[in-house]
């Protein structure tokens, strides 16, 4: 199949937010949410700049490869979650690629629900979230749901390798 362009997440797929997120509030994200301190505990995250401190996720580097290797363009796709954390997350987010040497174009939104808007019959998204998934392929596009990088890549590769 002829594709045009990969998309790909950066956090829970290129970089551990999750990791990051415990390591300083000693609650997973979910369990932030259960006791109402999600908001509260992301301003302080925001604050102090964690997503350009974050650790890459287990493969990350290994895949970065074969996505140069694939020759098909790559843009990095990711959300900012709201419009009034966009400015500080992007900046934060474009110092954590420039810091790993990812020099994809960069397509910042102001929430996931905006990723679809770049979905088309010859695009790809790889996403770690179920609805940008759905989203995604409603919207025409081809969709790889992100569990770990040796999965995601044997799926991409069997899309890229498959007759036209």
């Amino acid at each position: 199949m002829q594709i045009d362009k990969i998309y790909v997440d950066m956090d829970g797929v290129l970089c551990d937010f999750t990791e990051k997120y415990y390591e300083l509030f000693h609650l997973l994200p979910r369990e932030a949410e259960k006791h109402k301190r999600f908001d509260e505990l992301f301003r302080q995250f925001i604050a102090t700049e964690q997503f350009a401190k974050l650790n890459p996720m287990p493969g990350t580097i290994d895949a970065l490869r074969y996505l140069n290797s694939c020759n098909v363009p790559v843009e990095i796709l990711s959300s900012t979650a709201r419009s009034e954390f966009y400015d500080q997350i992007s900046r934060q987010k474009e110092d954590w690629l420039t810091r790993y040497g990812i020099n994809f174009p960069r397509n910042f939104v102001p929430g996931k629900r905006f990723k679809k808007q770049f979905a088309t019959p010859r695009s790809i998204i790889i996403d770690d979230t179920e609805s940008v998934i759905t989203d995604w392929r409603d919207s025409g596009g081809i969709a790889i749901h992100h569990t770990d990088w040796n999965t995601t890549i044997s799926k991409l590769n069997e899309i890229l390798t498959t007759p036209k």
